[in-house]
């Protein structure tokens, strides 16, 4: 037997074990809990020079200021205790104001305000937006807007990319919005598109100035970077030979035939969980595949990936009123979980304004879809007005020519959402 054998048995094994009842998460971390990194990205890095197609790039310009939060890995998955001492461990990264009430600086402020940010932006090839290419974006934004934008890492996938919170705002603002794309992997036209939706708000210093005077806003613009990666380009440009060896066992177990059209729909992350199912929202009543999978394999508990730990802790942290998930499937907003009263109202309401300006109808038929999503979680636990925009046509991978039209429907969807 080589070694080449034995790496897939052992990672066999890994997998085998996490059916039987060991928590993916538990083991990516090596530890009985999800440790939860929140990193404070200095703005001060060296000459950037934009990455050529298909170029890996690293943050090691950027200076790490690193934080830890504790994430409890259980089905209720941070209590309000949990959450408590992570506001606490955050505050040193946050944004200090002596006078609190005064407007959030403009992008005009900034003396590198003149950059064209659509320029940044790869416009030009969406299907090879890539992990490097939206940090190398991410970067020079917040060069060019150091009093505006500070991005932070929530922590460290299975695969070892960040995942990446950009603030934009005064951390200190009354009220927070999150605004994420790229939960599943092959569906990553959503983090162009939520790049570009941030590009535009910081060359409108009018209006952006307008909101931010009481109002920050997180962009987690690729919730999952292992499943993008993997969707993208297959097992060449993972990290680390156990999670090649582990996609290998699970395309296995998936009875996968044609290896490169299996990778290429790739919805899981890098361990076989799908991040949108789970979150503690009807999870111990959806089914799903039993075991890891490319798609819609729930985990062995709530929240004990690395994706939805951050998610769930940055949600507890800051209580959002307001929360927005970019998807890809057939050009509908979901808004609905069951929810009664003003809740029901806010979410409703802002699901109407949101299709005003898309063209998207609304969807209220929860009890047909899979639960367990972060959208369902936020509204049935938490009470935000939450909601699933589903851009594109037909299958994922959305056709990178569709992506003029996704950002003509949804380019005035910031305004809308911050106004309402």
């Amino acid at each position: 037997m080589d070694n080449g054998q034995k790496k897939i048995i052992a990672a066999g094994i890994l997998a085998v074990a996490v059916t039987a009842g060991i928590c993916i998460g538990t083991v990516a971390f090596v530890s009985s809990r999800a440790d939860v990194q929140v990193t404070a990205l200095a703005a001060e890095s060296k000459k950037d020079k934009k990455a050529s197609k298909g170029q890996e790039e690293s943050t090691a310009g950027m200076e790490k200021k690193e934080k830890e939060i504790s994430t409890e890995t259980k089905d209720e998955p941070v209590s309000e205790t949990s959450s408590a001492n992570a506001e606490e461990s955050l505050a040193d990264q946050e944004k200090t104001s002596e006078n609190p009430g005064e407007s959030q600086p403009s992008p005009e402020s900034s003396a590198a305000a003149q950059v064209d940010l659509n320029e940044i932006i790869v416009d030009k090839d969406p299907a090879l937006y890539s992990y490097e290419d939206m940090e190398h974006d991410m970067k020079l934004w917040e060069k060019a807007f150091p009093q505006l934008i500070t991005i932070n890492s929530l922590g460290k996938t299975f695969d070892g990319r960040e995942i990446y919170d950009m603030v934009i705002g005064d951390i200190n603002a009354p009220n927070h919005v999150m605004i994420n794309a790229s939960i599943h992997a092959r569906e990553y036209i959503t983090t162009q598109l939520v790049m570009k939706q941030t590009a535009a708000f910081l060359q409108n210093p009018e209006t952006s100035g307008q909101y931010l005077n009481d109002t920050v806003i997180h962009v987690i613009p690729m919730i999952n970077p292992d499943g993008v990666t993997i969707s993208q380009f297959g097992l060449d440009k993972l990290n680390k030979q156990e999670t090649k060896d582990l996609v290998q066992v699970i395309s296995q177990l998936d009875g996968a035939s044609d290896m490169n059209s299996y990778l290429r729909r790739w919805k899981a992350n890098a361990q076989g969980v799908d991040v949108n199912r789970n979150f503690d929202a009807l999870w111990e009543d959806y089914g799903g595949p039993a075991q890891v999978s490319s798609d819609r394999y729930k985990g062995e508990a709530v929240g004990c990936i690395p994706e939805s730990a951050a998610l769930i802790q940055l949600t507890n942290t800051y209580n959002f009123v307001k929360t927005v998930s970019y998807h890809t499937q057939g050009g509908v907003i979901y808004w609905y979980f069951g929810q009664t009263g003003e809740l029901r109202d806010k979410t409703e309401g802002m699901a109407q304004a949101v299709s005003a300006v898309t063209g998207y109808p609304l969807d209220a038929n929860y009890q047909n879809l899979d639960p367990a999503g972060y959208k369902d979680w936020a509204i049935s636990k938490k009470g935000i007005p939450s909601l699933t925009i589903e851009v594109g046509r037909d299958t994922s991978p959305v056709d990178p020519a569709q992506f003029q039209e996704i950002w003509n429907k949804n380019k005035e969807v910031w305004s809308v959402i911050l106004n309402y």
